[in-house]
């Protein structure tokens, strides 16, 4: 069903815009801007909302530009390209100031100017492709009487369809020559006969690569195989390696599994080195550059150049001093603790996962960075009073959890140990607010930083600066 000349009022969560039926139901509409005048067409019914996909722009908004992408309509990796980046930046302002105060009760607290991506495109170190034998069509492909010659595909998923790849031919978000790599790798393999995977059918050779880059241009180049690679499987790794030789790392996989995760699978290394090295600059005039050992299983913020402005935001808001101890909880491989070891006297950092913690370790000793303990174990368990016994009573705390935010538990410890200053980065400003509600009766909210990781996307970074209150 079409609802015409829609009025685009205001923009929602996760790049979803927000209009009114004529009954007054609410309508979540993709693809549309602020502003815009548009019909729309209902895809799913709910109990207080209908949600909706543009089907005609009758009026632009003053927002709307003309995407840069041609797969913009139906790929969901960009889903703000049709909007400026100047109101993208105002947007994702709003949505952070909203959470906070909906849903965290914040009452007081600067929220300081969003801080730009230097660059719209051409900013991530990672991108994931997935070859499909049954391609998504596109709707003039389904009526046209014309022949499908082939269904083969290599590229995204369709936003809500883990089954169907939409084909890429040019993709913005990584730099050269990561397109180049993936349709050589495509081209490659129809021209040889190598048969792409269908996930229902469960069978065909090639299922996924990743591709991970570095600031000085040198990449890794992961390949997961569903059925046994053998001969052909392996000659496609050693024509990628003889054509591009910026790639200095390659690995493959023999993954049967009914996902395509690569954490749990046995990576064979192909050719190169074991991982890549990512630099960062000091913080300090004395200091020697940052540098980071990224493998095909490590997690590095993908937009490498405001990972940098992110750390020196966290750096500059917690007001670490020669003489502080820090903690930094959900460390990871230890990023953000090494960052912040420049300045203060010890920092501690914990992680759930093994792997990371002994990457961190491996990373302080790379860089002959010797003020850091990295712990392993859940953090409901380890973080305490003992612990605080043996390395010292934390003057700063850095949280950055994963999206889902911190467990209540951890949140609880927090309020009983009354850290004096907390300093929480996010990558999901609900749950951080979410967490900031529990937290209001001890904290209060200093300032509010929002840092733009991720341009032409609803993706936003926030760092809170809260302080323990006077009793």
């Amino acid at each position: 069903m079409i609802i015409k000349n829609v009025v685009i009022k205001r923009a929602g969560a996760k790049g979803i815009s927000i209009g009114h039926s004529p009954e007054g139901k609410t309508l979540l509409v993709r693809g549309a801007a602020p502003g815009d005048v548009a019909d729309v067409r209902i895809i799913k019914k709910r109990k207080k909302h209908l949600e909706c996909i543009t089907e005609n722009i009758i009026q632009p908004g003053p927002d709307r530009r003309d995407p840069l992408c041609k797969h913009s309509e139906i790929c969901g990796g960009c889903n703000w390209q049709h909007v400026y980046y100047s109101a993208q930046l105002k947007f994702k302002s709003q949505e952070v100031k909203d959470n906070l105060e909906r849903i965290g009760k914040l009452e007081n607290g600067e929220i300081l100017p969003i801080i730009s991506a230097p660059n719209e495109y051409r900013y991530r170190n990672k991108l994931e492709f997935s070859f499909s034998s049954n391609r998504w069509l596109t709707l003039e492909e389904v009526n046209s009487e014309k022949k499908i010659e082939s269904r083969n595909a290599l590229g995204y998923h369709v936003p809500g369809m883990w089954d169907k790849i939409i084909d890429i031919d040019e993709c913005h978000l990584q730099q050269e020559p990561s397109n180049s790599i993936r349709l050589f790798v495509k081209n490659y393999a129809l021209n040889n006969g190598l048969t792409f995977f269908h996930p229902r059918d469960k069978k065909g050779l090639l299922r996924t690569i990743m591709l991970r880059s570095t600031s000085e241009n040198k990449w890794m180049f992961v390949l997961q195989f569903f059925e046994d690679p053998e001969n052909e499987g392996l000659k496609l790794l050693e024509a990628v390696k003889l054509n591009f030789p910026q790639i200095v790392s390659i690995y493959y996989a023999h993954n049967t599994k009914g996902n395509d995760s690569i954490y749990d699978l046995d990576l064979i290394l192909f050719h190169g080195k074991s991982s890549l090295i990512e630099k960062m600059p000091s913080v300090t005039s004395k200091g020697r550059t940052l540098s980071f050992k990224v493998g095909p299983k490590s997690f590095y913020q993908t937009n490498s150049a405001q990972a940098y402005v992110l750390y020196c935001e966290v750096l500059k808001m917690a007001k670490i001093k020669s003489k502080d101890v820090v903690y930094d909880l959900y460390t990871g491989t230890g990023t953000i603790a090494l960052f912040m070891a420049q300045i203060a006297k010890k920092v501690i950092g914990i992680e759930s996962v093994q792997e990371a913690i002994d990457a961190a370790k491996q990373n302080a000793l790379d860089n002959n960075i010797v003020n850091t303990e990295f712990i392993v174990g859940d953090m409901r368990e380890v973080f305490d009073e003992e612990l605080w016994n043996k390395h010292g009573k934390p003057d700063v705390l850095i949280t950055d959890p994963p999206r889902d935010g911190m467990h209540p538990k951890v949140v609880q410890k927090l309020l009983d140990l009354k850290i004096p200053k907390i300093v929480y980065v996010s990558c999901n400003t609900a749950t951080q607010a979410r967490d900031l509600d529990l937290m209001r009766g001890e904290y209060q909210v200093e300032s509010v930083q929002p840092v733009d990781m991720f341009p032409q996307t609803h993706h936003i970074e926030n760092i809170l600066l809260l302080k323990l209150k006077s009793n």
